[in-house]
């Protein structure tokens, strides 16, 4: 598969696939352009509201597109292991969730600890609140911490009076997203239309 890299959609001439690390913007453009061209869609940017969410998996009745928060395979195994983890933990356990990224980056809690939550939160037999910052509430706490050049460093820590259980994920370098996103990519290639994820590939493969 032949990729190349765009900075205006309407240079996009003769694509299968378009894979988008932009911003939630420009969502309603990309839609738009996928339901007229036929043209898959990868969706690699984070921080869209519901809305926004409604109007992808309208936009999926038309063409094949492929979303998920984070494109690496070692967040996608992280998931799994929480998932697996809260299905087995009482609720005396405190649950935090401390997640770093690039001074520049604007939203937070990032879509990666939102996973991580969702992931955690869905094995649990007591759900809880997501919770940003600390408080005294009950619930699931994110902490996010904006600086420096972090790629990106996510740690799950479960805590309870007896024992302690840390789980950590840190990106070396962006190329992961991106190779995860192409392999998403090549995924699509026979699909006609439909909203997929992070299990749908790794379960095809």
């Amino acid at each position: 598969m032949e990729s190349y890299v765009v900075t205006n959609i309407n240079d996009l001439k003769d694509a299968d696939v378009l894979i988008d690390f932009s911003t939630p913007k420009l969502l309603d453009t990309i839609l738009e352009y996928g339901i007229k061209h036929q043209v898959a869609l990868v969706l690699a940017t984070t921080g869209y509201n519901d809305l926004e969410f409604e109007k992808i998996k309208k936009a999926s009745q038309s063409i094949p597109i492929f979303y998920s928060a984070n494109y690496s395979v070692g967040v996608y195994l992280l998931t799994k292991a929480l998932n697996m983890i809260s299905h087995s933990i009482d609720n005396s356990y405190d649950i935090e969730i401390i997640d770093k990224h690039h001074r520049y980056k604007k939203d937070a809690p990032s879509g990666t600890a939102i996973k991580l939550y969702d992931a955690i939160n869905d094995g649990l037999k007591e759900k809880r609140e997501l919770i940003t910052g600390h408080t005294n509430k009950s619930g699931i706490h994110v902490h996010s911490l904006r600086l420096g050049n972090y790629v990106g460093e996510h740690e799950v820590i479960l805590s309870n009076l007896n024992e302690t259980i840390s789980l950590t994920h840190i990106a070396h370098d962006k190329s992961i997203f991106a190779k995860g996103a192409l392999k998403a990519a090549h995924f699509l290639s026979n699909k006609t239309h439909g909203l997929y994820g992070m299990d749908d590939l790794f379960e095809a493969n």
